[in-house]
């Protein structure tokens, strides 16, 4: 009798392991199962799949290198993958003239928050409505201090207004807009930023430097939205601009656009970048539609702001 009992035990101990290692397949598929129902069911786009470029989808390879808006190297991912969207906030809507507009997607689009070197396209503005482009500008040490691009412009050298443009719009120059606020005065410069902000009706919009280093400047996708339609409608120049791939000076090099995604599509209208450890990704693109119009699309705050704005242009198709 007592040789049955510890059989008995024996053959109970040796099934333990065996039920504990059970349950814990039960319960660690059951967590994956729960977990990929929250990740699918968290955005409006996640399932949304990037295809082959062909007539319904962009797939965009990243420049070996990029740099922020600090002139800090990044690191971008290689290539188009599916995952979810991965932003703060994002808004995407239709422009055509005599027409009501068509919001096509939005998500949290009326959060402030700060926009890095999206500043730059009311920097623009600014200049375009109150400098001549032919102007020489000197570029002086307080402007050879912002944070450098990979190929800037230096102290001593003298450009024009048009010039500075170009390259404060290709390649997101920090010392180029500097040097440009300065003709005015950088004090007087910021305040007719905001000035034309509250004029144009971007009330979530406020603008601390011309630049977009510092935290304060912030903004809406709603209202950079905005933005964006007046500049199409009334500055060609910057549309012009914005959508250079390279733009070369015989004292400064060839410097190559912010934006890798124009490598990928034939019909944008406006482009602008924009990247800081506090902001993130941040990018606004215009393309122009067969129908005479626009789809204005922003991302702000992403982790990946070319894949973002990747999905949201593929989710038009």
């Amino acid at each position: 009798m007592e040789d049955k009992t510890k059989i008995a035990k024996g053959i109970l101990l040796s099934l333990i392991p065996l039920f504990v290692f059970s349950c814990f397949v039960f319960v660690t598929g059951f967590y994956f199962s729960e977990f990929s129902t929250a990740i699918d069911g968290n955005s409006t786009l996640a399932a949304l799949t990037i295809q082959g470029r062909g007539d319904a989808g962009i797939t965009g390879q990243a420049n070996e290198k990029e740099y922020s808006d600090t002139g800090e190297e990044m690191t971008q991912s290689q290539g188009v993958s599916e995952k979810e969207l991965e932003l703060k906030s994002a808004f995407s809507i239709k422009i055509k003239q005599g027409l009501q507009s068509e919001i096509l997607f939005e998500k949290a689009s009326d959060v402030k928050l700060p926009i890095a070197s999206l500043t730059k396209l009311m920097s623009a503005v600014i200049c375009l409505q109150n400098y001549d482009l032919q102007q020489k500008v000197l570029v002086s040490k307080e402007a050879d201090s912002m944070p450098p691009m990979h190929t800037d412009i230096k102290e001593g050298q003298t450009y024009s207004v048009g010039e500075l443009l170009n390259i404060m719009l290709v390649e997101s120059s920090n010392k180029a807009v500097y040097a440009l606020s300065e003709i005015m005065g950088p004090d007087e410069f910021v305040l007719a930023m905001n000035d034309k902000a509250t004029e144009l009706g971007l009330k979530n919009s406020f603008f601390a430097d011309p630049t977009g280093l510092s935290q304060s400047n912030i903004s809406t996708a709603q209202d950079l939205a905005l933005l964006a339609e007046y500049i199409i409608n009334n500055f060609p120049e910057i549309s012009q601009m914005t959508t250079k791939r390279t733009y070369s000076l015989p004292d400064l090099g060839e410097i190559s656009n912010t934006n890798k995604m124009l490598d990928e599509l034939y019909n944008v209208a406006l482009s602008k970048t924009g990247f800081t450890n506090y902001a993130n990704g941040c990018l606004l693109m215009a393309l122009a539609t067969p129908d005479g119009g626009y789809n204005i699309n922003v991302v702000l705050g992403a982790d990946d702001r070319f894949l973002e704005m990747e999905k949201i242009i593929n989710s038009q198709q």
